[in-house]
């Protein structure tokens, strides 16, 4: 009996982390709704990480005209959505590479939960740990790149100690991108650096 209580609260935990947010959306749109430490706490941990189950959906076939939207020059973040990979570029040179790292649900859907391929840039950058309201979690390092879905970089979801409560990787997000090098990405990034994502 106790095994099988144990396994009835496994499934419960694993469909309770399929639903868990991206962390850093507005609710139903209209940008990033992010606040400082000191509202109120999140009611008891999430479950543990998930293993990708595959590319987010849909996924494109490798596009060209996708490949002519990549940056040459300069410092720049590449986005591999296929391969849940963030590669910190100088040129064509490989400063350091992130992964696995989670991405949206979608991909190039327009909804809420899409992370959407093409060239963006850093908008804006907030470091500190801070409490996201629709999610009941919170983040940090967060760069955004999308204002029009409120998608951009940030840390795994955390507890308001600051501590990761789900390390979830491949398409689980609302559209951001969730790393666990999120520090990196945010003391490369500079406000206006192209963000390249495709598939």
């Amino acid at each position: 009996m106790m095994l099988r209580n144990l396994a009835l609260l496994s499934a419960v935990s694993l469909a309770t982390l399929v639903v868990v947010a991206c962390g850093t959306g507005a609710g139903a749109r209209g940008g990033v709704a992010i606040e400082p430490i000191g509202t109120p706490a999140v009611d008891g941990a999430l479950a543990t990480p998930s293993v990708p189950a595959g590319p987010p959906t849909p996924a494109p076939a490798a596009d060209p005209a996708q490949e002519a939207l990549r940056p040459t020059t300069g410092r720049w973040i590449e986005v591999d959505l296929t391969h849940y990979i963030v590669r910190l570029m100088d040129g064509a040179t490989v400063v350091k590479t992130i992964a696995p790292v989670a991405v949206g649900t979608h991909v190039d859907t327009g909804a809420y939960d899409s992370t959407q391929t093409g060239l963006f840039h850093v908008y804006n950058k907030i470091t500190p740990l801070a409490y996201d309201p629709p999610y009941k979690t919170y983040i940090s390092d967060w760069v955004g790149f999308d204002p029009k879905l409120a998608n951009g970089f940030h840390s795994f979801l955390k507890d308001k100690a600051g501590n990761v409560v789900d390390a979830s990787t491949g398409p689980v997000s609302n559209g951001c991108i969730r790393t666990p090098d999120a520090p990196a990405i945010t003391a490369f990034a500079t406000i206006g650096m192209p963000v390249w994502v495709h598939t």
